[in-house]
């Protein structure tokens, strides 16, 4: 499947959840010394945008998986990168060991912002 087949949405309201996912993950890299690559500054720099001033888009391609486009507004810098959202996958888990009380119930993730994103053309 490329990207032009890829069903896409935009986030247009709870864009700080997003950004505060992001940022946790920076920080998650940043322990481990990923911080090299012209993506990750992109990220970074996005994690600390206003979220007035970006543009969130999903494509679901997997149970957990999901491509995401970000654009930086107003020089409209943008990137793209693959989310295997950890989060719904042990949401997952533990529902089938009957499970419901446990703290990951109360994250927000990527599959719950998906949820409430809307269909739209991406035109990156």
């Amino acid at each position: 499947m490329n990207e032009n087949e890829l069903s896409w949405h935009e986030l247009v309201s709870k864009k700080e959840e997003f950004l505060h996912i992001l940022r946790i993950l920076n920080h998650y890299y940043e322990m481990r010394g990923e911080t090299k690559s012209k993506q990750f500054g992109f990220r970074r720099l996005l994690a600390d945008s206003d979220p007035n001033s970006v543009q969130i888009f999903f494509a679901k391609i997997g149970p957990f998986e999901y491509q995401v486009a970000c654009r930086i507004l107003p020089n409209e810098e943008t990137e793209s990168w693959i989310h295997v959202d950890g989060i719904a996958e042990e949401r997952e888990r533990l529902r089938q060991i009957g499970n419901t009380e446990h703290p990951v119930f109360s994250l927000v993730c990527l599959g719950d912002l998906f949820s409430i994103s809307v269909p739209t053309l991406l035109s990156i």
